[in-house]
């Protein structure tokens, strides 16, 4: 598989779920944010206000497992690394924030992709 492919699923995936966190009342903050711990998908507001990062990750097929398994210590150490770099930037947020981890899955021929969102992902050590 093609690093252009895996950027073009990933790029589909995080619309998909972007646009679905829309309809449920989330607000867009920014997508893709970059810093040099690594990037934060989405940073939203939630239905109730509070920011919350959402790491996204899609997958086509079930050849690797379930792609919540995917995030590990590491990635997650990352993104809050991230997000207090997004927060010193941004201090007209609050210090603090939630993080979010949204599933898609489309590999099942014929049907829609399912989206599988688990909220306030631990971020431990």
């Amino acid at each position: 598989m093609s690093p252009k492919y895996r950027k073009q699923t990933g790029n589909w995936g995080e619309t998909l779920v972007l646009e679905h966190l829309l309809t449920q009342g989330y607000r867009l903050v920014e997508k893709n944010y970059y810093s040099r711990h690594g990037e934060a998908d989405l940073i939203m507001l939630d239905e109730g206000g509070l920011l919350t990062c959402v790491e996204v990750k899609t997958r086509r097929s079930q050849k690797f497992g379930p792609a919540e398994y995917s995030v590990g210590r590491k990635k997650l150490k990352a993104l809050a690394e991230t997000m207090n770099a997004f927060l010193y930037e941004h201090t007209e947020f609050p210090n603090f924030w939630n993080l979010d981890l949204a599933v898609v899955e489309d590999f099942v021929p014929g049907k829609p992709p399912q989206i599988l969102y688990f909220r306030s992902v631990a971020i431990d050590g």
